[in-house]
């Protein structure tokens, strides 16, 4: 009898390196260490009381379906939050989605058929890479490089990577896994780029308004010079540290493109109810909860680069945005690194869990002695996460 056989997207999708781990984490847990857990962005502050009390009191006798197109009270409050970055939606213009990641699904299948490509720069969130398996659209890799703090290279450079299948080009901003904060000079290039070759810009903006020293926070969607290219795909797990309940929104001015997306969301059915009702009054008054949120980051980041600064032979720049860092370490491996730290080492019972770059890229032998920190512990428990981190470093390089 013929063996039964998994799809070839199926054996294809790489594992998550943010989550691979995990077994020998557990193991390293259950042999009593303490693991500073830096690695997965699941932030660690506590979510905006409002949102608890109005899922407290919600009491009818059912949980029904929400609409495909959103509640209307929730999609009426991402309107709302949208407009204090100069972006003035209309209803339709708005799909509420399970988390960023499906928005990101939907926009890319909405844009793309099986065999179309995207341009991207690495290194870029894994989920892309894995997006691109399960929708059959090929990534095209444009390297931002570490040792010029992730700039974007000369537009010639982009176009290479352009053929008649190019469908569209995907930014991150504030970026993860790096950190980097697009400037509105980069920008400018994505925007004449989809002009030119008459691209969608899948804009994720996850980690919208978590920029440092002051940086105003933006959206792709308020250039009206390139309302008809741009796709937001959205999130409320960051900004309101609340990523379990898994909303985000898929936002654009193009009407074939919503169409085309709400379409696909009819066929999910809807995202949840509790979810959408209980967002509705974080969207519609933001800024209170999330400037806090920024200022806590900020105090991370610099408590971060103080203790990598300590570890002899790293190289890196402060990040600018999200809750990131990425770090160059004295170190033959990064993935040899990470199973050293969680399986043989320990500092007076403690260790470190940080997360390999090699998978963030999509060129071969890239990222291969870089590590990307979450600022997910509070300035003390970094503080000393660092000093076990730089410790671990050295005993790595003695073994």
């Amino acid at each position: 009898m013929a063996k039964l056989q998994v799809s070839k997207r199926g054996q294809n999708v790489i594992a998550s390196p943010i989550r691979k781990f995990l077994p020998l984490m557990q193991a390293a847990e259950a042999k009593g260490t303490k693991v500073f857990k830096v690695n997965v962005g699941d932030p660690d502050l506590v979510p905006p009381r409002a949102f608890f009390d109005v899922v407290k009191k919600y009491n009818p006798s059912t949980l029904g379906y929400a609409p495909s197109p959103g509640i209307k009270a929730h999609t009426e409050a991402w309107l709302k939050y949208y407009k204090q970055f100069g972006v003035n939606l209309a209803f339709n213009n708005v799909i509420p989605t399970v988390g960023c990641a499906e928005a990101l699904l939907l926009a890319m299948q909405a844009v793309c058929d099986p065999g179309d490509e995207m341009i991207v720069f690495e290194p870029l969130y894994a989920s892309y890479k894995s997006f691109s398996v399960m929708t059959g659209i090929k990534v095209k890799p444009v390297l931002l490089p570490f040792e010029k703090n992730f700039a974007l290279p000369d537009i010639k450079v982009i176009e290479k990577q352009i053929s008649k299948k190019t469908k569209l080009i995907a930014v991150i901003n504030p970026d993860n896994p790096t950190g980097k904060l697009w400037s509105e000079k980069e920008l400018d290039v994505i925007v004449k780029l989809a002009k030119k070759h008459n691209l969608f810009i899948l804009s994720d903006e996850t980690y919208r308004e978590i920029r440092f020293d002051g940086k105003k926070a933006l959206s792709l969607l308020a250039r009206k010079d390139a309302r008809q290219h741009v796709i937001v795909c959205d999130s409320v797990s960051k900004r309101f540290s609340m990523p379990g309940a898994r909303i985000g929104c898929v936002a654009s001015f193009n009407e074939g493109i919503m169409t085309a997306i709400l379409k696909f969301a009819q066929a999910r059915l809807s995202a949840g109810t509790l979810e959408q009702l209980g967002l509705v009054p974080l969207l519609n008054n933001s800024a209170p909860y999330v400037n806090s949120v920024v200022k806590e980051y900020q105090k991370r980041q610099k408590v971060v680069a103080q203790g990598l600064a300590k570890i002899k032979g790293a190289k890196f720049k402060p990040s600018m945005g999200a809750f990131y860092q990425a770090v160059q370490l004295p170190v033959d491996d990064s993935e040899s690194f990470v199973r050293f730290m969680i399986g043989k080492f320990n500092y007076k019972g403690k260790t470190v869990m940080v997360t390999p770059m090699k998978d963030f890229y999509i060129t071969p032998g890239r990222g291969k002695t870089e590590i990307r920190i979450a600022y997910v512990l509070n300035t003390k428990a970094l503080a000393e996460a660092m000093d076990v981190l730089k410790r671990g470093v050295e005993a790595y390089n003695k073994k």
